[in-house]
């Protein structure tokens, strides 16, 4: 298996298509035990070609055996018949070429010591070839050659290739998918991309790989796909170019509607590649050069490989160029279904007067699952003044990022969580950013900081539920809620717009925990103030405990909430630790914007609502 850079399918196909195909053709031998010459098998698009093939332990004669791959003048027997005769013990060669054809572009596959064993009408047990090459020419980027390294597979199943790639499904029918091989390893890879670039890759493995018949073969959809690829690249590589802006759309809409076809009759099953390493070129912008990047994966996997035993994952990531570099420990995500999407988008797209703005978009929305990214560095150039010395980079990390979702409702989410830690960031005045001037006072190079929510509706009881919201930087202090709110229906996430409005204007506020606790904040900011107006610290900590006393109780009100709220913060204020608020509706409805609209005066709200607040 062998598995090419970024380019897009539409450019270069992928190795495995390449691969799968070879081995298709390849495997197309038998008789008792004999030899064969130059052997060729033309299907237009699909050359293969063996110098030399030897036959072991098959039930077919030479005659039949040759039928396998050219039939007979007159014969209409399709691929998948001649393929479903071929059986025999061992198939071996010393050589094998194929040549695929997608629009301008010819990709030449050529694999050495080829051998085949246990082949029972078209399915291969095993199979491997100790080496291999790859040359792709027309392409727009220039001609491309690569080495390949010892591959071998497992259960391979030739007239299902066939099916997949020269039929096409009966009109209304959508048939199932089946597994095309049980397993492929390849121990590495190198490919030189010309101008764009090299690529390598270590050792390599794929299992279970699925294909359906599709509603086109397979062969053609690849092959429009390619020859869209390179006019949609040819026009946007002329400067000059006047399309039509609607050939462009058209064009556009063809070549999504192929893309989807095609991922919606592949399932890849599982897999890994390690040792991934890319040093390649970014498309330049007009006029400008093209950007060299280098990137390293220590492990790229899919499927049962991963973690979660889904989705996929990126590990050791490391990439350097633009006078940047970075690392990434892990990302990937998990859960994950576009089953949906696809379906929809392809529905859509085939209506011709599609328009995405006075459509409902929720229905694209695929089944979320969860995001994760662990152990992130970037350093980043910083642009000084011109004549200035130069400015030292920007470093920027963060330990951990993950974002839940679950339970969808119309495409939206009824329960997410949020984490976000250790995101570390430095500094930097500007005439921006003001308030950098104050931190950098206060001692603040770098914020190292972290949040959390945790959001959760409940359809029985028609709440919402805030499970936690926390805000916290390190040497700085930390906030944390939680609350409910009531009278949320399923309404609120129709796909009618006004009805949803109307039911989340209908949302009531039960309860609010909030805890807020200073880690070293208060007193630089204190402190900070006393610099700026040249006072002493207690001073001024003396004038913001007044403040906060008198200011707050004649803002709040004399009602018991308002005194015991007014006089926690103001025993915060003298004494920053931890400050501690709890409000609850007195209603077991909650409060809704109705009760608070209809206040006369603000203050009137602590006769709707119990607080307690103390300090620590």
């Amino acid at each position: 298996m062998t598995i090419l850079p970024s380019q897009r399918l539409r450019r270069v196909h992928p190795l495995p298509a390449a691969g799968l195909l070879l081995l298709l053709l390849a495997g197309t031998a038998s008789a008792e035990d004999f030899q064969l010459d130059n052997v060729r098998l033309d299907l237009g698009k699909f050359v293969l070609t063996i110098p030399k093939l030897d036959v072991k332990g098959t039930p077919l004669d030479r005659a039949g055996f040759q039928a396998i791959f050219q039939a007979g003048p007159g014969s209409n027997e399709s691929p998948v018949a001649r393929m479903s005769r071929l059986t025999a013990a061992e198939i071996s060669a010393p050589s094998l070429v194929m040549e695929q054809s997608f629009g301008p572009q010819k990709q030449i596959t050529t694999y050495r010591d080829i051998r085949f064993s246990e082949i029972r009408e078209g399915k291969i047990a095993r199979g491997e070839a100790k080496a291999g090459s790859i040359k792709v020419e027309g392409s727009t980027s220039g001609q491309m050659n690569g080495e390949i390294l010892r591959t071998s597979f497992e259960g391979l199943d030739l007239p299902q290739i066939a099916r997949v790639f020269a039929d096409k499904a009966a009109p209304g029918t959508e048939p199932a998918m089946q597994t095309v091989f049980g397993r492929i390893e390849q121990d590495g890879y190198t490919l030189d991309l010309g101008e764009l670039g090299k690529v390598s890759a270590g050792k390599a493995a794929l299992r279970n790989f699925k294909a359906r018949v599709g509603n086109e073969p397979m062969g053609e959809l690849m092959t429009r796909i390619v020859t869209l690829g390179e006019e949609s690249e040819k026009a946007a590589k002329d400067l000059n170019s006047k399309e039509d802006p609607a050939i462009t759309e058209a064009r556009d809409r063809q070549m999504l509607l192929a893309m989807l076809a095609l991922f919606d009759s592949v399932d890849y099953g599982s897999g890994e590649i390690r040792d991934v390493v890319m040093a390649v070129k970014t498309p330049p912008k007009p006029g400008a050069k093209p950007e060299p990047v280098d990137l390293r994966f220590s492990r790229i996997a899919f499927g049962e490989d991963t973690p979660e035993k889904s989705g996929f994952v990126m590990e050791g990531l490391k990439f350097e160029g633009g006078g940047g570099k970075g690392s990434i420990a892990s990302a990937g995500y998990f859960g994950f279904s576009l089953e949906n999407t696809i379906k929809e988008l392809r529905k859509a797209l085939a209506e011709p007067d599609f328009d995405p703005s006075a459509d409902d978009l929720r229905r694209f929305i695929p089944k979320l699952g969860t995001i994760r990214l662990s152990g992130i560095q970037i350093t980043a150039p910083q642009q000084g003044k011109r004549g200035a010395a130069p400015l030292p980079p920007i470093e920027v990390g963060l330990g951990t990022f993950e974002l839940k979702h679950g339970e969808q409702v119309n495409g939206i989410p009824t329960n997410m969580a949020l984490t976000l830690d250790k995101l570390t960031i430095p500094v930097v005045e500007s005439a921006s950013n003001p308030s950098a001037k104050d931190l950098l006072a206060m001692g603040y190079r770098n914020l190292d900081l972290s949040a959390k929510l945790d959001l959760a509706w409940r359809e029985a009881s028609k709440e919402f539920a805030i499970r936690a919201l926390s805000l916290g930087g390190v040497g700085m202090g930390k906030l944390e809620a939680t609350g409910t709110l009531g009278n949320v229906g399923k309404e609120v996430f129709s796909t009618d717009l006004a009805l949803a409005q109307v039911a989340l204007l209908g949302a009531t506020a039960k309860n609010l925990d909030i805890k807020l606790q200073n880690l070293g904040l208060a007193e630089k900011l204190i402190e900070n103030e006393a610099r700026k107006s040249k006072r002493k610290v207690e001073d001024v900590r003396r004038e913001y405990g007044t403040i906060a006393s008198l200011g707050l109780a004649a803002l709040l009100g004399p009602s018991d909430g308002a005194k015991a709220l007014a006089g926690a913060v103001a025993r915060f204020v003298a004494k920053p630790g931890k400050l501690s608020v709890s409000a609850t509706a007195k209603s077991p409805a909650g409060l809704g914007l109705a009760d608070v609209i209809t206040l006369a005066e603000p203050t009137e709200i602590f006769e709707k609502i119990d607080v307690k607040a103390d300090t620590e």
